[in-house]
């Protein structure tokens, strides 16, 4: 039995409405975290939890956790909230909202010890939350944070 042949046309066709229906996705907040627009290869922030009461956010024993060090990085979650933690220097702590400015994804990534990265499209954060490259155009909002006796708090 004899196959069909697809003529150049039909193929042209299709593999156009295939492009088309990719780039529609992306346009729609679908882009994947490899893609020029994503967040590509960057490392991911540990994840440390923490408890919420309220508007606060206690991470116990911070020496056993991921915020152990001067410079280290994490993303904190407790009930629903996810923030950015820094440990800006020894027992100084900077925390920021890990809710992306321009399309409300987490942001998750860490790049070179220094830049917060969005996987969804890409938007990264210097370490005080201004924005170094978009599409976002707003910085995040940090936290007052206290540190005592190994227990990290944040003011949500």
């Amino acid at each position: 039995m004899d196959t069909p042949k697809t003529s150049r046309r039909e193929f042209c066709a299709h593999a156009i409405t295939f492009a088309t229906m990719a780039s529609l996705i992306e346009a729609c907040g679908g882009s994947s975290p490899t893609s020029p627009s994503g967040g590509g290869n960057v490392p991911q922030l540990s994840t440390v939890g923490g408890t919420a009461n309220g508007n606060i956010v206690t991470v116990s024993n911070v020496s056993g956790t991921a915020l152990a060090n001067v410079g280290s990085a994490a993303l904190v979650q407790a009930g629903g909230n996810n923030i950015l933690v820094l440990q800006t220097a020894q027992g100084s702590f900077r925390a920021l909202t890990a809710v992306c400015t321009h399309e409300q994804n987490i942001v998750t990534g860490f790049e070179n010890n220094s830049t917060f990265v969005c996987p969804a499209h890409g938007s990264r954060y210097n370490t005080s939350g201004g924005v170094v490259q978009g599409p976002a155009t707003r910085a995040l909002r940090e936290f007052p944070t206290q540190f005592t006796n190994n227990v990290l708090t944040i003011t949500v």
